[in-house]
């Protein structure tokens, strides 16, 4: 049991170009995924139907505008090594079309850059649609960009112009459309919570069964019936996107692209045909990420609405719970100083057996102030919307809430641990508030520890680390954790299983995590797993 007090310097922000080894990382992945997908090209000119690759080379810019010497080496690299020769000097062609393709990716990522939070995570139908403009304005740019230089070297492009200019275009949406969602779900922890409590679901691995019955189905039949019949498809992930939001839809995308680019290399197709498949793929990925989004901007809305009617409920839970307790706690706090200042005064006899009444009557005292501050804050807090904020350690306020339970985590046999990694900056916060956050946490994680059946090691774990460019505080227990069905009915109010308690608790922590700009989420076990974040910067204002 212990704690970690930071002496380093605060949190220092994302370097601007990327190290060593994730630019060797990069490069080894651009060049890989440029590789397999290199199926069906354009003769003479290495037009591919799909390339993935493109979105990745956007993300990297979006993420590191910088980096764009690294996109243009990809770039290249891949032109030379994943695609063979296609017309006159390779080296010649490759360096130009390399120029090319980093300059559309590059317009693509500083367009994506414009609307705050769309490169970050697309999570309503606004930002899908955006993402969707952006990414076939983006990759018309490359592609006009790419087939003009094949234009200027092969004299035999401008007869085929038209036709380039869409296969090029097509290929590169596909690929951005495929890929870049996927990269934004996974950057996100949310995302990456959403991603993992899908995948232990039965029903999403009854999509995936569905998405290859499906497409057994499609490629069973002669290629001139395949086309009537691609509407399959669209099954599993409508379903994945209905049922799992915009997760859902991200992989389900991915596992049907997979999927029809191992029936179309599996069997003899003219390139022509599978740029058309493609055509009917980009569709299907734009119904799903709609969908994905409209989904995840519906529960969203129903998350607030519940928000705010828990809101109201505890807001005249706590003006009453302090209007009747104002009145005890004081008078408590008057007696327990009487009791202290007799005990002073007939112990002056016998000091010695005097002191631990005056040290309990010390501490009643500091505990009713404390408990009329929480109660007062509290009442303030869901009235008007009250912070109190100030520049806190949160190291500091972690050490106070563990040494209040460690006591009753000792008479259950529980272990706690609890650590504050080096680099956590102190936050502007309500400390009574957060205070009230942590405690709450801490004692839901000792009563499911030592709740049956027990670990054989029963512990409680919280720890505080910096994550992309948020303090993210984490406590895990041994309990029996949650299971994917609970995760997003855990934080509403509802009849609680301790005695005494009023099942309101995890609702008002995360109103309070989300009024300092922060946000609260729990995973599925194994064992409880919650977590809340708040901003390294600080709220702009006090609310």
């Amino acid at each position: 049991m212990g704690i970690a007090v930071d002496r380093e310097p605060p949190w220092q922000h994302t370097p601007a170009q990327p190290g060593a080894a994730l630019a060797i990382g990069f490069l080894l992945a651009y060049v890989s995924l440029d590789w397999v997908s290199f199926v069906h090209p354009m003769r003479g000119l290495n037009i591919t139907p799909w390339n993935p690759q493109a979105g990745l080379a956007v993300a990297l810019l979006i993420w590191r505008p910088r980096a764009w010497w690294l996109a243009g080496l990809a770039v290249a690299i891949g032109e030379m090594l994943a695609r063979p020769a296609s017309v006159v000097d390779p080296l010649f062609v490759s360096l130009l079309a390399a120029v090319a393709l980093a300059a559309g990716y590059a317009l693509t990522a500083a367009l994506l850059a414009r609307w705050p939070g769309l490169a970050q995570g697309v999570a309503s139908r606004k930002r899908i649609a955006t993402l969707l403009a952006v990414v076939a304005a983006g990759a018309l740019a490359a592609s006009l960009l790419h087939v003009a230089v094949l234009a200027l070297i092969d004299a035999s492009v401008p007869e085929r112009l038209a036709s380039a200019i869409y296969r090029a275009w097509i290929g590169e949406s596909v690929g951005m459309l495929v890929t870049l969602p996927l990269i934004s779900v996974l950057a996100q922890r949310e995302g990456r919570a959403r991603s993992k409590a899908m995948a232990r679901s039965v029903e999403w691995w009854l999509a995936v069964l569905v998405a290859c019955l499906a497409t057994l189905a499609l490629f069973a039949r002669p290629p001139d019936e395949q086309f009537r019949l691609f509407y399959l498809l669209f099954v599993p992930v409508v379903w994945a996107a209905a049922r799992f939001g915009l997760a859902g839809a991200v992989w389900s995308a991915i596992l049907v692209q997979v999927l029809l680019i191992v029936a179309v290399q599996s069997a003899q197709y003219r390139p022509l045909t599978v740029f058309e498949l493609q055509v009917l793929m980009a569709v299907l990925g734009a119904t799903g990420l709609l969908l994905g989004g409209t989904v995840d901007e519906r529960e969203e809305a129903e998350r607030s609405l519940r928000a705010t009617l828990r809101q109201a409920a505890a807001g005249d839970m706590a003006a009453a719970l302090a209007h009747e307790l104002n009145q005890p706690l004081a008078a408590m706090t008057t007696y327990a100083r009487a009791s202290q200042l007799l005990a002073e005064r007939f112990g002056e006899s016998d000091a010695q057996a005097a002191q631990p009444l005056v040290s309990v009557s010390g501490k009643l005292v500091q505990e009713a102030g404390r408990a009329g501050e929480i109660v007062r804050r509290l009442r303030d807090f869901f009235r008007e919307r009250t912070t109190q904020l100030a520049l806190v350690g949160l190291a500091e306020l972690l050490d106070e809430a563990m040494q209040s339970q460690a006591a009753r985590a000792h008479a259950l046999g529980l272990r706690l641990d609890w650590y504050c990694d080096a680099g956590v900056p102190p936050l502007w916060l309500d400390r009574v508030q957060i205070g009230v956050v942590l405690r709450n946490l801490v004692a839901n994680a000792i009563d499911a520890a030592a709740a049956p059946p027990r670990h054989d090691e029963p512990a409680v774990h919280v720890r505080i680390r910096i994550d992309d460019g948020d303090v993210v505080v984490s406590v895990l227990d041994t309990g029996a954790g949650l299971a994917v069905s609970d995760i997003a009915s855990v934080f509403e109010s509802r009849p609680s299983g301790k005695a005494g308690g009023m099942g309101v608790g995890l609702g008002i922590s995360r109103l309070i995590v989300d009024a300092h700009g922060g946000r609260m989420w729990a995973e599925p076990g194994p064992g409880g797993r919650f977590f809340f974040s708040l901003p390294a910067a600080g709220p702009h204002h006090e609310a």
